[in-house]
């Protein structure tokens, strides 16, 4: 029998340790939310594979991440923003028939195998990933991106590595769902090396063609 946890069907995808922002005011999630906070447990957040965030027939994804609420500001009229913060991978096993307005899952906890010798990996994709980072500071002008964490990811573990990249690549969800479905850390640093070097090499044409029109980014 494996653990049950609500369910909170997302157009998003959380991944391990990074932390997500939520502006709650469905009533459903809102009593989700106040049972969490009542009585200090986690929810899970999950892809939608199909519908809408906002009907009650949408179809999360198989794997989740758990959500361990962090910060809580109510807004006075019963909705209330939230940031949650990533916790373990999760798979539902099942959809619980149960009476509450929410999903409740029945779910197996994941864990990356052991790591071996694949930290050479993870540097070279952190590398990668800085080179990346600057690649869109120069196309956008967005130089808000913080490059210096590309130094705290290569002192992290692969698999702290490997959930790092997947958060901040601007790339499309059902993407980022499958670097979180992963089923180890090797696995989603080769298929995060693969992204960065098809990203990096897309940035690189976007730049050539502003240069060859005069066009350059506005810094901010």
């Amino acid at each position: 029998m494996g653990d049950v946890l609500p369910l909170f069907p997302l157009a998003n995808v959380l991944f391990p340790e990074m932390l997500m922002p939520l502006h709650v005011f469905e009533p459903r999630y809102r009593l989700l939310v106040q049972r969490c906070l009542e009585e200090k447990t986690p929810f899970g957040i999950v892809l939608i594979q199909g519908g809408e965030e906002t009907e009650p027939g949408a179809v999360p994804h198989r794997v989740g991440t758990e959500a361990e609420i962090v910060a809580h500001a109510p807004l006075g009229d019963g909705r209330s923003l939230i940031t949650v913060r990533g916790g373990r991978r999760f798979e539902i096993e099942q959809v619980v028939p149960d009476e509450e307005p929410y999903l409740i899952g029945r779910v197996r906890y994941l864990e990356d195998p052991p790591e071996g010798q694949i930290r050479p990996l993870a540097e070279a994709v952190a590398d990668a990933y800085a080179d990346y980072l600057v690649g869109v500071a120069a196309a956008t002008g967005d130089l808000r991106r913080d490059v210096a964490t590309v130094d705290e990811l290569r002192d992290g573990s692969p698999c702290d590595v490997s959930f790092r990249v997947a958060a901040g690549l601007a790339i499309e969800d059902d993407e980022r769902q499958t670097l979180l479905a992963a089923a180890s850390a090797r696995e989603r640093l080769v298929r995060e090396r693969e992204i960065l070097s098809r990203e990096s090499a897309l940035l690189s044409e976007m730049l050539i063609r502003m240069r060859a029109r005069g066009e350059g980014p506005v810094l901010h």
